[in-house]
């Protein structure tokens, strides 16, 4: 795999994948273990807020990579 091909749409996807698993994750960890909600509610509530912000992050890495 040729790693200088790739476009910055392909750099923008696995950017905002990174950033948007994080932020679920800590979600997640934070609702289950900080407000002490139960851990499928904090699942639910984590994986959803981490497919927001994959879709927020990836438009704004797109623009940002194509300048």
């Amino acid at each position: 795999m040729d790693l200088d091909s790739w476009t910055p749409d392909d750099n923008a996807r696995r950017l905002a994948t990174l950033i948007a698993t994080a932020v679920g994750v800590f979600t997640f960890v934070a609702l289950w273990l900080g407000a002490s909600l139960h851990a499928l509610l904090g699942l639910v509530l984590g994986a959803v807020l981490g497919v927001v912000v994959w879709f927020i992050a990836r438009r704004l890495l797109v623009s940002w990579f194509r300048r």
